[in-house]
């Protein structure tokens, strides 16, 4: 746990083969997006390809300040990863449990709770931890050593 705070770009360029498998097993599987009267539908390995990219920036972003030997903020690179981390649950739950016409199964868990409410706690994390890595990231880079 300590190399992971250390090191996060570790972790983050950790993510990127596991959601390009991912993306190449869940190929050509849509997920339907309802939003007001609007429905679009986007493949999975789509939202795969383009979270690798995303990891893969905010990797090299981590990645940049170890190498000019600025170390990020613990408390918030913790803050940060966990956030991640909570972000990504309720996605990796529902891509690995679609079936091949991009429906969830009809088990009592997805029936009992409204997923779409849990997709939008999850973006909304999502967004939180992208500031939290901003903050972090820009701090770090900015403030001199002491």
């Amino acid at each position: 746990m300590k190399k992971i705070i250390r090191k996060p770009h570790l972790f983050f360029f950790g993510l990127i083969p596991v959601f390009l498998i991912i993306g190449f097993i869940n190929r050509n599987i849509p997920i339907d997006i309802n939003i007001s009267f609007i429905y679009y539908l986007i493949n999975v390995d789509f939202w795969c390809y383009v979270s690798a990219v995303y990891f893969g920036l905010i990797g090299i972003n981590y990645l940049s300040l170890n190498i000019i030997k600025k170390e990020p903020k613990k408390g918030l690179t913790i803050t940060h990863l966990v956030l991640q981390v909570l972000c990504l649950l309720p996605y990796l739950y529902a891509v690995l449990n679609l079936d091949e016409n991009g429906n969830l199964p009809n088990s009592s868990f997805f029936n009992s709770v409204e997923f779409n409410y849990i997709f939008i706690g999850g973006f909304l994390l999502f967004i939180t931890s992208i500031f939290v890595h901003l903050i972090n990231f820009f701090s770090s880079l900015l403030l001199k050593r002491d």
